[in-house]
Order: C-alpha cells, then sequence, then structure tokens
C-alpha cells in the first residue's frame, strides 16, 4: 500500500514538472466572437497537453513502482542469501 501510493505521489509529482518543462502548455484562453451580430463566448482548453501529461504521469509512476519491487526484491534475496551463509558458519 505504501509502495504503490509514493508511487502514484511520485509520479504526480515528476510528471507534472517534466509536462510542463517538456511540453508546450498553451493555457485555456477565452476568445469573443461575433457572428451576424450575436456575440458568443468560446472556451478552450489545450486537451492534448492534458492527455500528455496524465500518460506521462502514469509511465512514470510505473516505473517507480517496477523500480522499487525490483530494489526490495534484491535486498530479500541478499538477505536469504547472508542468512543462509551465517547459518553454515555456526554449523
Amino acid at each position: 500500500m505504501k509502495k504503490a501510493f509514493f508511487s502514484i505521489l511520485g509520479g504526480l509529482v515528476l510528471g507534472l514538472i517534466l509536462s510542463f518543462i517538456l511540453f508546450d502548455y498553451q493555457s485555456s484562453w477565452t476568445s469573443h466572437l461575433n457572428r451576424a451580430g450575436v456575440d458568443q463566448v468560446v472556451n478552450e482548453m489545450d486537451f492534448d497537453f492534458v492527455f500528455n501529461s496524465s500518460l506521462l504521469v502514469i509511465g512514470i509512476s510505473i516505473l517507480i513502482f517496477l523500480i522499487w519491487s525490483f530494489i526490495d526484491k534484491k535486498k530479500d534475496e541478499k538477505f536469504l542469501k547472508d542468512y543462509k551463509n551465517s547459518k553454515k558458519e555456526n554449523n
């Protein structure tokens, strides 16, 4: 649980920072159109940025989780190896 939470949190922080640095962010904007004497307000959002940022956040979260799992596995293997070696030495 702790590993998943911190992986998501780390992915969110790193992903958002990298997306603002790497992707061409265009803020949402409002334009007023006048067509045939009728005023229209058009609000737009940069959906490409939001989509790409969410993919980056998910990817970084998965990467952090996999690296953390690999390190935990290696620590467990080293612990078992050291434990077996110390058990052999005592006998």
